[in-house]
Order: C-alpha cells, then sequence, then structure tokens
C-alpha cells in the first residue's frame, strides 16, 4: 500500500508540474467547443502527438494496440519521465516549455484540479457532442467516475480516463471463522473496522500471534500516516488553503487521532516496511511474499488494491508450507456521515484534446479507443493496479466479486484538495512534525488535546512562513524577468 507521504509528495509534484499549462489559444480566439468533427477516410493518414509517462510504457499499455487497429495514424509519444528527473529546472517551467515545443494533440493530466483550470479556460476540446456524432458508449462506463469528470468541466466532458484507482478491505476468512469473529460488511467506517480486529487475541509470542489488521508502510511514521489516513476517510483536511489556516484542532481531528492511538496502543495491528531488509541475503518470491502480514497469514485484515490480489495468486505458487490465505473483500472504510463515497477511490489519468490541435479526428479516435469497449476486453485479464472504468469485463477475479472496488462513489473533498496551492517545503515539513507528536501520544508522553495544539500552532507558523516565502521569491522572478 502507497505511503501517505510518497502519495502527497508525487500529488504535489505533478500539480506543481501541471500548474500554468498554457495551450496557446490567441487573443479573442475561443476553444473548439460543440463541433462535429470529419471521420478520417479509408486511406487518409494522420499524425498525432500523446502525452505520457515514457515511451515504452506507452506502448505497452495503448500504443500497439492502438496503431494495429489504425494503421493510418501515426503515434508520437511526448516522453514526461524528464519532468520527474529532478535538478535544478522549474517543474512548471519546464512543463510550459514542453507544451511549447512539442504542442502535443493527447494531453494527461494526474491532477483533476489542474484540469478543471484548463476546462475552465478554454484549453481542452469539448467531446458530448462528438460523442453523440459518433454514438460512442459513455452509459457503460462506471457512473461516479464520468460524474466526476463531468463536474471538473462544468457539467460537460472535456476528457475521459479509461481507468480510476480503487482499494477495498480483504479479510481472511479462515481466521475470522476460528476466532469467532462476524465477518466484515461493506460500508464500514474505521471505528467498526478496529472494533472487529480488536476481537482477535493478542497473546502469544510477537513472530506467532494473530493481528486484527496489517498494513504495508513504508518508512518510518505509520502511526501518522495511520491518522492521515482515517483523517482523510471521514472528509478531513489539515489546511484550508483559501484562507491560508492549518485546521487540525477540531473535533473531527481529535477522534482521529484517538483511534490512531487505541489502535497502536491495543497492539492490535501489525505493520510491515516491505523494502526494510537485508539485500545481502539471499531472498526467494515467496520469502518477500511472507513479508506482507496478510498473505502470511499473520492479519486477519488488510487495505488493498488489484495487485494484492495479484499477490495473493502468486503467493499460491511461490509460498512453500504455508496454506494460502481463504480470502474475501468488502469496501474499503467510509465517512461514518456518508458511507457512500470514499476518498480511495479516484480519476487521476485524464486524457484530453489539446482544443487547438489540427489533428482533433486522429486524436479523438486515441480517446475513443482507449476508452472503448475493444480495450476494455483485452485489458479485462492485465493487473494494472487500477480498476477499468467500463466494468462489464472486469466482473470477478478467483471466484470473488469485485463489486466493493466498484461500490463506493467518489469523494470530491480528499485531504489533498487544492494542496498544488500549499508550498512543498510546508507538506514536508508539518508531515516531519506530525510524526514526531503522534509518535509522542502512542508513546504516553503527550495527550491528544496537547499533540493537536502543538500541530496547530507551529504547522501555522511554518504555513505562514511557506507562504510569504513563496510570494517572496514569486516577485524576485518576476522582477528579473523585466
Amino acid at each position: 500500500m502507497k505511503s501517505w507521504k510518497q502519495a502527497g509528495i508525487a500529488a504535489l509534484l505533478c500539480s506543481s508540474m501541471l500548474t500554468g499549462c498554457q495551450l496557446g489559444t490567441s487573443d479573442g480566439e475561443k476553444s473548439a467547443q460543440g463541433e462535429t468533427l470529419k471521420k478520417l477516410s479509408k486511406d487518409e493518414k494522420a499524425s498525432i502527438k500523446v502525452m505520457y509517462y515514457d515511451k515504452s510504457s506507452f506502448f505497452q499499455q495503448y500504443g500497439n494496440l492502438f496503431m494495429a487497429k489504425y494503421p493510418n495514424i501515426e503515434v508520437e509519444v511526448v516522453n514526461m519521465s524528464s519532468l520527474y528527473s529532478g535538478g535544478p529546472q522549474d517543474p512548471k517551467e519546464a512543463f510550459q516549455k514542453m507544451l511549447d515545443e512539442e504542442k502535443p494533440d493527447v494531453l494527461l493530466y494526474f491532477s483533476p484540479d489542474e484540469f478543471q483550470t484548463a476546462a475552465e479556460e478554454g484549453k481542452l476540446l469539448e467531446l458530448d457532442s462528438i460523442i453523440q456524432q459518433d454514438k460512442f458508449d459513455i452509459d457503460n462506463l462506471l457512473e461516479s467516475v464520468t460524474s466526476s469528470i463531468r463536474a471538473k468541466g462544468g457539467g460537460k466532458l472535456y476528457g475521459l480516463s479509461p481507468t480510476f484507482f480503487s482499494q477495498a478491505l480483504f479479510y481472511n476468512k479462515d481466521l475470522f471463522e476460528k476466532h469467532g469473529v462476524p465477518l466484515p460488511t461493506n460500508k464500514m467506517t474505521w471505528e467498526e473496522v478496529l472494533q472487529l480486529a480488536k476481537r482477535f487475541p493478542i497473546d502469544g509470542p510477537e513472530n506467532e500471534r494473530i493481528y486484527g489488521l496489517g498494513m504495508n508502510s513504508i518508512g518510518p511514521g505509520s502511526e501518522y500516516y495511520f491518522l492521515s489516513n482515517i483523517a482523510s476517510t471521514n472528509g478531513l483536511s489539515f489546511v484550508d488553503v483559501d484562507k491560508g489556516l492549518v485546521t487540525v484542532q477540531t473535533d473531527g481531528w481529535k477522534k482521529a487521532m484517538e483511534l490512531t492511538v487505541d489502535a497502536y496502543r491495543s497492539k492490535l495491528m501489525l505493520n510491515e516496511d516491505p523494502m526494510n531488509f537485508d539485500r545481502n541475503e539471499p531472498m526467494t518470491m515467496g520469502d518477500y511474499a511472507l513479508r506482507n502480514p496478510f498473505i502470511a497469514g499473520k492479519a486477519a485484515m488488510t487495505i488493498g488494491n488489484t495487485y494484492t490480489i495479484s499477490e495473493l495468486e502468486r503467493a499460491k505458487e511461490s509460498v512453500k508450507n504455508v496454506n494460502p490465505v481463504n480470502w474475501d473483500l468488502v469496501t474499503v472504510p467510509v465517512d461514518p456521515q456518508n458511507r457512500d463515497v470514499s476518498n480511495n477511490v479516484s480519476v487521476s489519468n485524464l486524457f484530453a484534446i489539446n482544443a487547438q490541435s489540427p489533428q482533433k479526428r486522429a486524436a479523438w479516435e486515441f480517446l475513443k479507443y482507449i476508452n472503448g469497449e475493444e480495450m476494455a476486453r483485452l485489458m479485462a485479464n492485465i493487473d494494472q493496479g487500477a480498476m477499468s472504468a467500463r466494468t462489464a469485463f472486469v466482473k470477478e477475479r478467483e471466484g470473488r466479486s469485485l463489486e466493493p472496488f466498484y461500490m463506493l462513489k467518489i469523494d470530491e473533498n480528499s485531504l489533498y484538495k487544492g494542496m498544488e496551492k500549499v508550498p512543498g517545503n510546508f507538506f514536508m515539513e508539518f508531515t516531519q512534525l506530525g510524526t514526531t507528536e503522534v509518535q509522542a501520544v502512542v508513546d504516553g508522553k503527550k495527550s491528544v488535546d496537547e499533540a493537536l495544539k502543538t500541530l496547530q500552532e507551529q504547522g501555522q507558523q511554518m504555513l505562514t512562513k511557506s507562504i510569504q516565502e513563496k510570494e517572496e521569491k514569486e516577485k524576485a522572478d518576476a522582477a528579473k524577468a523585466k
């Protein structure tokens, strides 16, 4: 399971790169909306540029299949990997330079908020009329995915996503039966899940006992990561971006902190860092698989995605002398105030068409294909780590229903909403402070109220300082530009 810190940093990096995305309509020129696209004739040649992570993964994922279907459309990949290489370059400037120089026809957005900004500024081609013209089936795409994308476009579709990310709560049926604990159900809250986890015995040596919940966390600070997970699920945010205020000294955050501290003090949870091992010691695939407490049969529940299913399937072959896990799944924990949505359901790979592209029809053929029925059917048995938005072809794995991955709607009020406006150095510093404070409460050195007070006051100082530094830098850069 990806750590909260890594996910947050990645989100901020992607957002910073995408901020300032200007696709270059000239003054007085409006984006193309409501237009019909002339279809390509059978022998008509076309060429499009598509933004993607890198050339190799693009052709493995989409390009080879698309070009086999449409040999008359040549595809050139605008490789985005250079934007992640670090170094002295400013990500915004590097991204803008790429757009100016490459002028891609198909754009890839990681941040729904940046996608929304581009749509509002008329930089993206509106797709509704083209969808209607071609009678392209969007009714069988997951409704919550298209609704979320449409909401970012003010009620119109300016992009599509062939996949979405979702997680589920996996549980070991045999362990629940053995210990007489009721099975988990869909739409449980974190408090309800942790109450179930508490019903497993905590006696016996640590290397032999069963834990109610197993979590994979990378690096130190698992307590703060877990707190953030609960807070995000419950619709909390640690910053009011528009007001520039830290917002953790609340009843909601207090409840989330109390649940976190109780979970760690009760020793109901086992955290394993899958990257923490001696690389000088030989390790088989089976040894590595057993580092996951759920696969090892040491944890009754865990949070996972489709990769977790693949790991469970591979473990059947690679793990010796350990019975395969008799698993099933339900939805991830939800907000007690709104049990139908989840922050663990999201859309990030949003494909859109440059409104100024001279190859709109060819670009639309690409979008139509990767979001269509044929692609969904071909990819149904390939684990992408994400779920197909066209749900008809992925209904079960290993005899288990995958409905829990599709059941919850996307929560638009995530912990990271608007975080691209917050300076990155604040995010790093606040995470370090949070890690220290939550650990202090777990260790009994501070009360929950004391820790939240420190997070509120010192966090506000960090935020104010980082905003001021950002504003000063922007003024200095503007002065240099003159």
